[in-house]
């Protein structure tokens, strides 16, 4: 059941991205560039949205989709997740636990779906760290 609602929840983000490009007529991800071209915070297409250091928080009738970008990948924490299953009405009745969430996303790195966000480098220093976050694959 995860998988599926993480398709949903993927699925939603890129439509929001592709209306973000269409009304700014961007070819790139415009959320990239939010606070350059279009407002951090505004509504489209009754979706609101607001955009954060790298990330982006969207709303859309009570649904949060909460995410981080990185040129073209969708990136989240099971938190970031967890709050989406919080929020639908469909799927919060479902009582899943932050521990069963991590399991079942890690499955989907096992399918070759999701991959850990690895950090390899910052501020000059080389070294490998993994984070318990996702990227979309």
């Amino acid at each position: 059941m995860i998988e599926e609602i993480l398709i949903e929840y993927i699925n939603f983000i890129r439509t929001f991205e592709a209306l973000l490009k269409n009304k700014y007529k961007m070819d790139v991800n415009p959320c990239s560039f939010s606070g350059l071209g279009f407002e951090r915070k505004g509504t489209i297409d009754g979706i609101e949205y607001w955009f954060h250091g790298s990330g982006c928080t969207v709303e859309k009738d009570g649904v949060i989709y909460e995410y981080d970008i990185s040129i073209n990948e969708i990136q989240f924490s099971q938190w970031k997740f967890s709050e989406f299953i919080r929020t639908h009405s469909n799927y919060q009745k479902l009582n899943y636990s932050a521990d069963y969430i991590d399991y079942e996303l890690y499955q989907l790195i096992e399918k070759g779906i999701l991959a850990w966000v690895i950090i390899e480098k910052i501020e000059g220093i080389v070294f490998g760290c993994v984070f318990k976050s996702y990227r979309v694959l």
